[in-house]
């Protein structure tokens, strides 16, 4: 409670001293049936709607909405919090080739303010504390403890509006997250979630929503407020999404993104720098009970002297039948990624997951999305309205035997150099999410991991049991 009050204090003054901006208001809201669930990213919180106070039926909403003019209800300071309590326990980590297994406990407190003078300027500003004790082989390296931290801190300036249509010029330290996230999201399942630094130009036109961006991802040092940005690497794009007519209830995503990076490693060479361009376009909906997206991404550019050619094809599609018990949302995700077909050099095959999120197929992240092959069917179960369990399976394979595994970051976890063999493994795991209200979020993941061939090899080979569990707690 002592680093929540010193934290606390400082976001205050931050507040104090700082100017905010909107993107344009379309006038008070009326009152929600229900209030709103909390958004991904604590900066899409809306809280106007609280000017009514009718609206307010939380205790918390006195620090959700503090009127700074009597007669502009968009001229107002908001407050919130992001608590999460966790513990994890993880055998044989590495498949028993690096330090024995064991259970820790992590904390993540982030305070945000989020202050706004009129439709056209605000500031969102936002503190974190990152802390993790007794991992056995010390806390791995950005992921898991960053004292204390600026985590966003940015403004919102209104360049232009005509009717619903507008450009928002976003700068500063800033959280990013686009389409299915497996590009560029904000990282969630670790105990440190991913920032930039930079310029970000948001464009409602029509039907089209346009965002395009430069900026760097920020270093997570794991002192007191020692996350700079990192100067060794530049990110850049432009990403827009609109209907898709063509399917009822279709959208389209299209995206081109740039990054150079200047300490990059594959399987079998050195660091070196990488220059690489990613396009892509997701097909993506809901038709009824059936939900789908489809994903086609390929990458060019330069590694050192050699060229890149790289791609992913991505697809999940899922049915829920709401007729029968548990309403089941049965699912089968089909992804594939390349590898390098070639490690002496000439093209790198291997495709760069860039920023990717942090569970993509579970929690224990033993992998990243480059050279894999994989199949994972799901069955969601709805227990009550507020709890649900998803049980899960996977099947892996490495798509190039020339090439290795890589963690989400782009390290390698496994070289492929010692063993011809494609199948990694598989896992079978199941989640449990309780919502016990708008506040409190319960959540666990058991997953059971399988070496198979490639791992046997090339590790020690041994079974990983991997337990999570959190609560967290916003407002």
């Amino acid at each position: 409670m002592e680093r929540i009050a010193r934290v606390t204090f400082l976001l205050s003054a931050l507040a104090g001293i700082s100017a905010y901006a909107q993107t344009p208001d379309q006038g008070r809201p009326s009152c929600p049936s229900a209030p709103p669930a909390y958004p991904s990213m604590t900066f899409d919180e809306n809280d106007q709607y609280l000017a009514d106070s009718e609206c307010r039926t939380d205790t918390l909403d006195r620090l959700k909405y503090i009127p700074l003019r009597r007669e502009s209800e968009d001229y107002y300071l908001s407050f919130g919090a992001f608590v999460r309590e966790r513990g994890e326990y993880i055998s044989n980590p590495n498949w028993g080739s690096g330090p024995p297994g064991n259970a820790y406990p992590m904390h993540r407190y982030y305070l945000h303010t989020d202050l706004h003078l009129g439709d056209r300027f605000r500031f969102f500003g936002e503190l974190g504390s990152s802390i993790e004790t007794g991992k056995n082989g010390g806390p791995r390296a950005g992921l898991d403890v960053e004292k204390l931290y600026v985590h966003q801190g940015f403004f919102d300036m209104g360049l232009w509006q005509s009717g619903k249509n507008s450009v928002t010029l976003r700068a500063g330290r800033q959280e990013m997250s686009f389409g299915d996230k497996y590009l560029i999201s904000v990282r969630d399942g670790r105990n440190i979630r991913r920032s930039f630094d930079g310029l970000r130009l948001t464009s409602l036109a029509g039907e089209w929503t346009v965002d395009a961006f430069a900026v760097r991802p920020t270093l997570e040092n794991s002192g007191f407020f020692d996350d700079p940005p990192d100067h060794t690497s530049s990110f850049w794009g432009v990403y827009a999404v609109r209907p898709f007519r063509i399917l009822p209830g279709g959208k389209i995503d299209l995206y081109y993104l740039g990054l150079d990076a200047k300490n990059v490693i594959f399987d079998g060479r050195s660091a070196g720098r990488e220059q690489r361009q990613t396009v892509g376009t997701r097909i993506w909906g809901t038709i009824g009970h059936l939900d789908y997206s489809q994903e086609l991404t390929f990458q060019w550019g330069s590694f050192q002297s050699d060229g890149i050619r790289a791609w992913a094809v991505t697809t999940e599609v899922g049915y829920t039948v709401e007729s029968i018990p548990l309403r089941p949302r049965f699912g089968i995700r089909e992804n594939a990624f390349s590898g390098n077909h070639n490690p002496s050099g000439g093209t790198i095959g291997t495709f760069n997951s860039l920023y990717q999120t942090g569970p993509y197929f579970s929690y224990a992240e033993l992998f990243g999305n480059r050279n894999l092959l994989v199949v994972q069917p799901s069955a969601e179960l709805h227990l009550s309205k507020k709890v649900s369990v998803t049980p899960n399976l996977a099947a892996y394979w490495r798509e190039s035997i020339r090439d290795g595994l890589y963690s989400a970051s782009g390290g390698i976890v496994v070289s492929g150099q010692t063993s011809n063999a494609p199948y990694v493994g598989s896992h079978a795991s199941a989640q449990l999410q309780w919502k016990a209200n708008r506040h409190v979020t319960l959540f666990t993941e058991y997953l059971h991991f399988f070496p198979a061939e490639f791992l046997k090899q090339s590790t020690a080979g041994r079974n990983i049991n991997y337990l999570t569990e959190w609560l967290d707690f916003r407002f």
